[in-house]
């Protein structure tokens, strides 16, 4: 696993019930998780990473934070920098999108918001 890989404890925090997700999104957010972590381990000289899941309304939010060096501001608006871009378009496929913080020392945060379509069960039916 990850953790054996790289030598970085991984925390992953989900929902306790299965949010029912389309198959095709489920695989985009675990590809987004895992370039994610790729990027940690190989830029971020973190020991701890965590991801939660979770869903707020009619939005999934997906965060990533690591203890690493922290991304700086040139990292983030250099679209080649750190795979960024592939996860940028990965999101933007489900009108989502993606916002990176950086602290110097502190670690980044990565989290993803995709909006979720109403199901009939919400009354969102039509």
């Amino acid at each position: 696993g990850f953790s054996e890989r790289t030598g970085i404890v991984c925390e992953l925090s989900l929902p306790p019930d299965d949010l029912n997700l389309d198959p095709a999104l489920n695989a985009t957010l675990f590809r987004i998780f895992q370039e994610t972590l790729t990027n940690v381990a190989g830029h971020a000289q973190a020991t701890r990473v965590s991801a939660s899941l979770r869903q707020e309304g009619q939005t999934l939010s997906l965060t990533v934070h690591d203890d690493g060096r922290g991304i700086t501001e040139s990292e983030i608006k250099d679209p080649h920098s750190l795979g960024l871009l592939g996860l940028r378009e990965r999101a933007a496929q489900w009108g989502g999108a993606i916002t990176i913080l950086g602290a110097p020392g502190e670690g980044t945060t990565v989290t993803v918001r995709i909006p979720l379509p109403a199901s009939p069960v919400n009354g969102g039916g039509r």
